[in-house]
């Protein structure tokens, strides 16, 4: 029903916007001011507007077109009768909305005009506003239809066997449309009972109690009968559905589905009889479970197949491990090992360069694993900053095993720094957040937000014999700021670790930017200072709840002494609960780090006097923190 009506809607826009029958209507406007009606009527004007729409009117079955002046004059129609005369109030709702630009299809109607010049018959029209060079409305163009032919040929369409039919009504729940049992009716006197009577506006959809060819209903009249469930319903504007069985207008147990289309103001309905409908129900029952055993029986069996399958390859997998080769790599020990996967220390074979290969497990080697671990490598890639991670190589082995190579790093990351050392020197801080605001820069100037800075993430190491070199790990679970349609999915996942995400992080996801990042800076500046988190909820739910509601306690007051007002300061900006409060960018920050007053108490010599006490021969691989501790909740919707 939608789809006629909107091609009527296209036919009558189309005519309304010819530029042949906008300037006829121009003319025809003009020619209104002229009280002579006969002029109006059989002007040249009008029989041009006859000739531009005879042609539609015998291809497509309208029954004549009008054209109305916003006054609801008729300035022309296919009967000249018409002109001169105000359109009934019947046409008032349709007429309003085409005054208004848009297209109007009306419900079937009793078309009664005044002076008796029509029969009272039913009618609908479409209707399209005609509009000047300038773009105001001039006129209506309205096509009348006979509903019996048309509106009711497209419910015909979809009658179900022998006592199925489809049907519109309106909201005094009056049919629209033709019923396929009209001979019928008139038999039982719910229609008129001349031969060219139809249940169009002549039926209200009442229950009579009884089946009306069987037996006589008790009440007298048909207007004492209630409305049938369906009827009752759908004029409420409910959608429905019955598959247990009520009464129709004719008394017949039926099942049936129903709806309300609100834009057109009319319901439509769907009905069988029940017995016809469950006929086949048996029949069907009983091929249904053995289709469904048989449906059982090969998933069991595609299902073993699958597995015997994934077992083999994840044997392969192992044996190819086993044998200590990644392509062009030769593994050499395993330093770290995580639910996903495990980290080597490796060696390039002709390069002879150390390398970490950080690979998946054979076991979980899946199509979502697979995704995340190609987005972790892809991301970081793109980053070249020295205190980032470098990426090397990435790849697949001909036995299915996902790996990538990057630098190999000594050293010992911010979590254990802190939980085997303590809390750190102010300029020590401060040397170090500086770094990871280096490295935050690049990836934020490209549009990339790394939505888990946190102590596992950020390593201390040596480098060309620089002491205390900041490398930034793990972008696994780096979202892009212009992110792709086909990613829109994961924007309402929370993401991060619950003791260092910001609070949009946690409310609104979607929105987190740059400066989410710098509110884990802070939290991390406040665990090198301190020694501490900034809560001490274990719970994952109380920590959100404390990082949304909570302001933490200033350093000072929770490391117990002084901290230099300056350095404090620029930490409590970072853990600002508004975004607009913290620094503007990882530049800012940095700037801001420098500037303290203690920026310069942390030097070269320190950093190499320190590590050669506490951390001399040390050879740690921190990257085998593989982000198991990190909080994705796939989405809070």
């Amino acid at each position: 029903m939608r789809l006629w009506c909107s091609e009527r809607e296209s036919d009558i826009k189309s005519y309304a916007s010819d530029v042949r029958v906008q300037g006829v209507v121009l003319e025809l406007v003009e020619l209104a001011h002229n009280p002579n009606t006969a002029a109006l009527a059989n002007s040249a004007t009008a029989q041009a507007m006859k000739l531009y729409l005879s042609p539609l009117l015998e291809t497509h079955h309208y029954v004549d077109y009008l054209v109305i002046s916003p006054q609801r004059r008729v300035l022309a129609a296919l009967d000249p009768k018409l002109v001169n005369l105000q359109t009934p109030p019947v046409y008032e709702t349709n007429l309003r909305r085409a005054l208004g630009g848009k297209p109007a299809i009306s419900r079937p109607f009793l078309n009664q005009w005044p002076e008796g010049q029509y029969t009272n018959s039913a009618i609908m029209f479409v209707a399209a506003p005609v509009t000047s060079n300038e773009g105001k409305v001039v006129a209506i163009l309205a096509l009348r239809m006979n509903p019996e032919d048309e509106f009711s040929r497209i419910f015909s369409m979809s009658r179900l066997g022998k006592t199925g039919e489809s049907y519109a009504f309106d909201r005094r729940a009056v049919m629209l449309t033709a019923s396929r049992f009209d001979p019928e009716l008139r038999k039982l006197g719910l229609i008129p009972s001349h031969s060219n009577s139809t249940s169009v506006l002549n039926l209200r959809l009442t229950d009579p109690g009884v089946d009306l060819e069987r037996g006589k209903s008790s009440l007298t009249t048909h207007s004492e009968f209630p409305l049938t469930r369906m009827a009752a319903e759908a004029i409420k504007g409910w959608e429905g559905v019955d598959v247990q069985g009520y009464r129709n207008y004719r008394g017949l147990k039926v099942v049936g589905a129903w709806s309300w289309v609100p834009e057109y103001g009319m319901g439509v309905a769907t009905e069988e009889a029940a017995e016809e409908a469950f006929e086949t129900f048996y029949i069907l029952r009983r091929a249904f479970v053995v289709l469904f055993l048989l449906l059982v029986l090969s998933a069991c069996a595609i299902l073993v197949f699958t597995l015997s399958v994934e077992r083999l390859q994840a044997s392969v997998r192992r044996n190819a491990l086993a044998a200590r080769h990644l392509g062009q790599y030769v593994l050499m020990q395993e330093i770290g090992r995580g639910a996903n996967g495990m980290v080597y220390r490796a060696r390039h074979s002709l390069l002879r360069r150390p390398v970490a290969i950080k690979l998946l497990s054979p076991e979980m080697t899946n199509d979502g694993n697979i995704a995340r671990f190609e987005h972790e490598v892809q991301m970081t890639s793109q980053l070249t900053h020295p205190n980032t991670i470098a990426i090397y190589d990435f790849g697949r082995t001909p036995e299915g095993l996902f790996y990538y190579a990057m630098e190999y790093l000594s050293g010992i990351n911010l979590d254990q720094l802190v939980r085997r050392f303590g809390p750190q020197p102010e300029g020590r801080v401060i040397h170090v957040l500086r770094q990871v605001c280096a490295s935050l820069a690049e990836a934020h100037q490209i549009g990339l937000i790394h939505r888990d800075i946190k102590p596992a993430n950020i390593v201390l190491t040596r480098r060309g014999g620089a002491y205390d070199m900041v490398k930034v790990l793990d972008f696994g679970v780096v979202r892009a700021v212009h992110i792709d349609s086909a990613d829109k999915a994961s924007l309402n996942a929370i993401v991060g670790t619950p003791h260092f995400m910001s609070p949009e992080a946690i409310e609104r996801p979607a929105s987190v930017d740059a400066r989410s990042d710098l509110y884990s800076v802070g939290a991390l500046g406040y665990w090198l200072l301190t020694g501490k988190t900034l809560f001490d909820g274990q719970e994952v739910q109380e920590l959100l709840k404390q990082q949304v509601q909570l302001v933490p306690p200033r350093v000072s007051e929770r490391l117990g002494t002084l901290v230099t007002p300056d350095l404090e300061a620029v930490i409590a900006s970072c853990l600002s609960k508004v975004t607009d409060q913290r620094p503007a960018s990882a530049e800012v920050l940095e700037a801001a780090l420098g500037a303290c007053s203690s920026a310069k108490a942390w030097t070269a010599e320190d950093a190499e006097n320190w590590w050669k006490e506490h951390l001399a021969g040390v050879d740690v691989l921190p990257v085998t923190q593989m982000a198991e501790k990190t909080l994705i909740i796939a989405d809070r919707s």
